[in-house]
């Protein structure tokens, strides 16, 4: 009987590693959502890949039940279910600490891949020796018809580094990047509603190179609550925040911009924000399709409907024009 050394036992060990490895976190979705994003990622065009899936609900047997068919027909999928909930991000750094392979693949539970995807952002990631990146996205309804599509992403990682100070321009959903950024940064920070804008800040200072692949790599999925949410004007005040100490060369402390937020938040503004939301989404449906005077209402209606939405507006242009 032949008796394998330790040497041979880690190098066994090492080969059986996939290369890639995707995270996804599952709460409530629908069904029909949750295996149209399982049938993206499995149909890949790349495949050499583990397929992390994490249920934060750990009540949702329909859920269990369902992604436990996959784990049997496939088995690059692995499973778990956490105790308890732990929101999104103890659930991705998670992920992180039972991932072993070379590069990271994010996925949310009701978005949908395009077959090629991991395909191209491996390819172009190595090519151009970028750390992190994201993609382009086509925004579409709970439906899957087509709302509005993103046409271009800023590429140039020093027009990044001055842009990103305005928006997150690495689209969360759509990221690619070695497992050692994530190491390095420790996984995601407990920074309320913008835990990857702030991991995108941190790797950039850190020294990290990050980028975007110029073309459609995801269909994102938007909800009428995730239009509608009340808590999107306490994004926009951390995400004010955050990118004030960026512009300093500074990391944030969570503390401080939570008491920043805390200061600064109202439900006044917060409605206004809301409406505001809803206003410039309105308006990008018109343009998608070619409704020119029901965009220029929406248009006009929205200069008079929150002056903190203004500046959102604002920070998408400058994105633009710096990118």
């Amino acid at each position: 009987m032949y008796i394998f050394n330790r040497k041979e036992i880690f190098i066994q060990k090492d080969l059986c590693k996939k290369v890639v490895e995707i995270i996804m976190a599952t709460y409530k979705e629908s069904i029909e959502c949750l295996k149209q994003s399982i049938e993206s990622i499995i149909n890949q065009t790349y495949n050499d890949f583990e397929f992390i899936i994490i249920l934060d609900n750990p009540d949702n047997k329909e859920h269990i039940a369902f992604i436990n068919d996959y784990v049997c027909k496939d088995e690059r999928i692995k499973f778990y279910i956490n105790d308890k909930n732990m929101g999104l991000t103890n659930t991705l750094n998670r992920g992180l600490e039972l991932a072993e392979g070379k590069y990271i693949c994010r996925m949310d539970a009701d978005d949908i891949s395009e077959l090629y995807r991991m395909e191209h952002q491996k390819k172009y990631l190595e090519e151009n020796d970028f750390d992190l990146i994201g993609g382009i996205s086509q925004m579409i309804d709970e439906d899957g018809n087509t709302i509005y599509s993103i046409k271009k992403v800023p590429t140039d990682f020093k027009k990044i580094k001055k842009c990103i100070k305005y928006n997150q321009v690495i689209s969360h959903p759509t990221w690619f990047g070695k497992k050692e950024v994530f190491d390095k940064l420790n996984g995601y920070r407990n920074m309320p509603l913008c835990e990857d804008y702030d991991f995108t800040l941190r790797a950039i200072l850190q020294g990290f190179k990050i980028s975007n692949v110029n073309e459609c790599v995801l269909k994102y999925r938007m909800t009428k609550d995730s239009i509608s949410r009340s808590n999107l004007f306490e994004q926009y005040l951390f995400a004010r925040y955050i990118t004030r100490q960026y512009s300093e060369g500074k990391v944030s402390e969570v503390e401080e911009a939570k008491a920043y937020v805390k200061k600064n938040l109202s439900d006044k503004n917060a409605k206004h924000y809301l409406k505001g939301n809803e206003r410039f989404n309105n308006a990008l449906n018109n343009l998608e399709e070619k409704q020119y005077i029901q965009f220029i209402a929406n248009g006009i209606a929205l200069l008079f409907t929150s002056k903190y939405y203004l500046d959102k507006i604002f920070r998408f242009v400058m994105v633009y024009l710096n990118s």
